[in-house]
C-alpha cells in the first residue's frame, strides 16, 4: 500500500504481509496519529504515552492528513483536528506549544513580577487583602475584550478561507467551459486558457507568502508561452495581475462563432474575471490589519490587569501565587496570541495554499487530458498569443508538490 510522510509530502511504499505482521503495522499505524515514519525500515522504538515516537514529525497546526486514525484514505485532504481523545497527548506537549514559546517571556516576567510582590508582602509591609477590588471587578470585562479580539481575528481568517475556495471554484469552472466549448475556441487555446488558471493559483500563493525558484522556474517555463514568460519577469507590479489580465485577453480575442458567442461568450469571460478579482480580495486582508490602537490597548488593560492579580492575591495565598500568577497569565495572553496569529492566515501558513493549488492542478489534469493533444486546434493562430507547436507537458504534475 502506499502512504504519505504529511510533513514532506512525499509518498513511501510499505508491502503490508499477511497474518500478524499485517495487523501490526496496521495497529502501529493508527497509534501514530496520521504520521507515517520516512524510513519505514529503521528500528522502531518504544512509544511511550509522554512523548512522540523518536522521528515522528512534531504536530502542527498547519499539517494535512490524508488518512483516518484506521488507516482509511481521506477523499478531501483535511487539516489536523481535535478528538477527545487526544487531551492526554496534547497535555503531553504542552511544552512544544507554540504559543507558549512565543509568550515565555511574558509568562516569566509577570512571575518574576508576583516573586517580587511576595517577597515585600512578608519581608517589607503586609499587603491588605481585598478580593471585591481590582482584578476581580475587571475580569468579565476583560473577558468580553478578548472574546471580541479573538472572533475579529478569525473572521479574517474564514474570509481568506472562502477567498480560496472561491479561487478553486471559478477554477473548475473555467477549466469545464474549455471542454465544452473546445471546437468553437480552439484545442490549443482552451489548454493554454487551463494553463493560465494553473499559473494564476501559483503565482497568488506566492504574491501571499513568498517567491520560490523552483516554482518561479515552472511557472515560465512549463505554463507560459516564451513571449508572456519575458513579460512577466520585466512585470514590476503584482504578478497574479499579469496572469490574470492575459487570461481575460486570450478568452477575450477567441473566435467569435457557433455558439459561443452572446451571453455564453460574457459567462466564460465573468470567470476569469472572477479568478482576477480574488486577488484583489486577498491583498485587503494582507494590507488591512486590525487596528493597531485596539490590539495596543488590549495588551495595556490585560498586562495591567495581571500585574494587579498577585498584589490581591499574596495575603491569602502566599507563595502559591506564583503558579496562579503563571496560570492565569498563560491562560490569558494565549488566547491574545492566537489572535494575532490567525489574523494574518497567508503568512503563518495556516490555510493550506499548497493543498489547494494542487487541488486545482488535479481538477484540471481530467479537463487537459479531454481536450486531446498539444498540436493545437484549427482555430489558435500565432498573433492572438497562441502557439499551436509549443510542446508543452499536457498532465504531469509540478516536482513541488
Amino acid at each position: 500500500s502506499i502512504q504519505r510522510n504529511l510533513v514532506t509530502k512525499t509518498a513511501v511504499a510499505v508491502p503490508f504481509g499477511e497474518g500478524k505482521n499485517a495487523a501490526g503495522r496496521r495497529r502501529r499505524m493508527d497509534e501514530t496519529m496520521f504520521y507515517f515514519e520516512e524510513d519505514p525500515q529503521e528500528k522502531r522504538q518504544p512509544r511511550r504515552w509522554w512523548r512522540r515516537r523518536r522521528g515522528q514529525p512534531k504536530t502542527k497546526p498547519e499539517d494535512v492528513i490524508i488518512r483516518t486514525r484506521r488507516g482509511r484514505e481521506l477523499p478531501i485532504p483535511q487539516t489536523l483536528r481535535y478528538y477527545s481523545s487526544d487531551w492526554l497527548r496534547i497535555l503531553a506537549e504542552m511544552r512544544e506549544s507554540m504559543i507558549l514559546n512565543r509568550i515565555f517571556i511574558i509568562v516569566a516576567s509577570n512571575v518574576a513580577w508576583a516573586a517580587a510582590v511576595v517577597l515585600f508582602h512578608k519581608f517589607v509591609w503586609a499587603i491588605p487583602t481585598e478580593p471585591s477590588t481590582g482584578p476581580g471587578m475587571l475580569k468579565s470585562a476583560l473577558g468580553y475584550l478578548l472574546v471580541f479580539r479573538t472572533n475579529s481575528a478569525y473572521n479574517r481568517f474564514w474570509e481568506g478561507r472562502k477567498i480560496w475556495q472561491e479561487v478553486v471554484d471559478k477554477s473548475r469552472q473555467l477549466a469545464r467551459y474549455m471542454v465544452l466549448y473546445e471546437q468553437e475556441i480552439g484545442t490549443e487555446r482552451a489548454r493554454q486558457v487551463i494553463r493560465l488558471v494553473r499559473a494564476y493559483c501559483l503565482t497568488l500563493k506566492q504574491h501571499l507568502t513568498s517567491y520560490d525558484a523552483t516554482e518561479t522556474k515552472y511557472i515560465e517555463e512549463e505554463l507560459l508561452t516564451k513571449e508572456e514568460a519575458e513579460s512577466l519577469r520585466s512585470w514590476k507590479r503584482a504578478r497574479p495581475l499579469f496572469i490574470a489580465g492575459r487570461l481575460e485577453m486570450l478568452l477575450q480575442h477567441s473566435p467569435f462563432e457557433g455558439i459561443f458567442r452572446g451571453e455564453d461568450r460574457l459567462t466564460v469571460v465573468g470567470v476569469a474575471r472572477d479568478i482576477g478579482g480574488t486577488l484583489a480580495s486577498c491583498e485587503r486582508i494582507v494590507q488591512t490589519p486590525i487596528p493597531l490602537n485596539y490590539a495596543r490597548h488590549t495588551s495595556r488593560f490585560l498586562t495591567l490587569w495581571i500585574m494587579l492579580l498577585p498584589v490581591t492575591m499574596v495575603g491569602d495565598l502566599g507563595w502559591l501565587a506564583l503558579p496562579v500568577t503563571a496560570f492565569v497569565t498563560w491562560a490569558f495572553f494565549a488566547i491574545q496570541e492566537i489572535g494575532l496569529v490567525i489574523e494574518e492566515p497567508f503568512s503563518v501558513n495556516y490555510l493550506p495554499l499548497n493543498v489547494f493549488c494542487r487541488s486545482i492542478f488535479e481538477d484540471t489534469e481530467t479537463e487537459l487530458a479531454l481536450l486531446g493533444g498539444d498540436e493545437g486546434g484549427d482555430n489558435a493562430t500565432a498573433h492572438d498569443g497562441v502557439h499551436p507547436h509549443r510542446n508543452f507537458p499536457s498532465t504531469a504534475m509540478p516536482p513541488f508538490f
